[in-house]
């Protein structure tokens, strides 16, 4: 292949959130289709145990980084909905594989806990969504079980879903990058 025919076919530096709901779709149906129930795995690589631990980690810090707001006055339905919502993601994929959901990822929530104190964290809120969806898309390429690659599929979409309408509270509604495209890096097993 030529280097021009290539770059032709280069991915785009961002993710958009059409991309991403295409990931939960085919996840849907890797879920409705897959070959074992979504009950407790039965044997996953060490690799897939890893992937999935450092996943059910960034689901509780979400979580734990919504208790934040909430406890900072943040009082509007949305930030009790998408705290609930992390939990059920890493309930999911604790479920789905016998893993322990009980510890999250202190680096990130310290990295993010004094922006989360507030009583409007839309801002933080929308970066820490986008990151989350980033992240859940990039484990799909790492992941070879296939009840954890549809759960992480569904949980990309979602967070997309969450980052539009953070967007959109945070006064970025008019901006179209802002709510249709992921500029957000993804956050890594290794760091």
């Amino acid at each position: 292949m030529t280097d021009s025919a290539h770059a032709d076919h280069a991915a785009p530096e961002r993710s958009s959130r059409r991309a991403l709901l295409g990931a939960g779709a085919i996840g849907a149906v890797l879920a409705l289709a897959g070959s074992r129930p979504a009950a407790a795995s039965t044997e996953l690589s060490d690799d897939d145990l890893s992937i999935t631990e450092f996943a059910i980690a960034l689901e509780l810090t979400a979580r734990d980084l919504y208790d934040v707001a909430i406890a900072a006055g943040a009082s509007d339905d949305v930030w009790h909905v998408m705290r609930e919502q992390h939990e059920a993601y890493a309930v999911r994929l604790a479920g789905i594989t016998g893993i322990s959901a009980n510890q999250r990822d202190d680096a990130t929530f310290d990295a993010f806990e004094s922006a989360f104190d507030a009583s409007d964290p839309s801002a933080p809120a929308l970066e820490l969504e986008n990151i989350a969806a980033a992240t859940h898309t990039e484990l799909l390429g790492q992941v070879a079980d296939i009840g954890v690659s549809a759960a992480m599929a569904s949980f990309a979409a979602m967070e997309s879903r969450h980052a539009t309408v953070l967007a959109a509270l945070s006064g970025q509604g008019d901006d179209l990058d802002a709510l249709f495209s992921n500029s957000a890096t993804a956050l890594s097993p290794e760091a």
